[in-house]
């Protein structure tokens, strides 16, 4: 698999912490965009119409399943940017979030190597597809709390090799916020939900 186009979820089960990989990309794996990574949220961000774009399509995605918006957590980014730029240069997606280096975790994390911050919608979107999978098809019955064991969603794709996370952290209703960061290692994305 190439590792500069993959898609990585993380969540806390129970106090411990789970990661996954999930194939695919539909960017074109160049990393551009990201090459910065100062700042969140402030009038000097070189990364605020990208920041504004992913908390827009997620909002988008979840309206159409009827879900409320989530509200941009700003007071995280820059430090949700720090832990793109640290996986990005350890190679480790959601090292970082694991450790507890950084204390903007929230509830989950969804990661995007290699597909820059101008790619972030088409991280988004293919996140938001694994809904259509068939070991996905439970999921939006256990929107209301992170449960590893729902039946048909198979979170980490250790059952049937349908990867779900990502949809999950997106359309969770016991979330209320998302701050996305972008690396400035150029080319990976984060993106934290609490």
């Amino acid at each position: 698999m190439n590792a500069r186009c993959a898609l990585w979820s993380v969540a806390v089960v129970g106090g411990a912490v789970g990661a996954l990989l999930a194939s695919g990309c539909g960017g074109d794996g160049s990393g551009a965009g990201g090459s910065g990574g100062a700042g969140g949220g402030g009038a000097n961000d070189p990364f605020e119409a990208n920041r504004q774009a992913c908390v827009d399509e997620i909002n988008t995605l979840r309206a159409t399943k009827s879900l409320p918006p989530l509200e941009r957590w700003k007071d995280a980014e820059s430090c949700v940017d720090q832990q793109a730029s640290d996986d990005a240069a350890s190679g480790t997606a959601h090292g970082a979030w694991i450790s507890g280096k950084y204390m903007c975790n929230g509830k989950g994390q969804n990661e995007c190597p290699g597909w820059g911050a101008d790619g972030i919608v088409g991280c988004l979107d293919s996140m938001w597809a694994e809904k259509d999978q068939a070991g996905c098809a439970g999921c939006d019955a256990c929107a209301d709390a992170y449960d590893p064991s729902c039946p048909n969603c198979d979170f980490y794709g250790s059952t049937s090799g349908d990867v779900c996370g990502h949809y999950v952290n997106m359309s969770a209703k016991f979330v209320t916020r998302v701050a996305c960061g972008f690396s400035s290692q150029g080319g990976w994305d984060a993106i934290n939900f609490d």
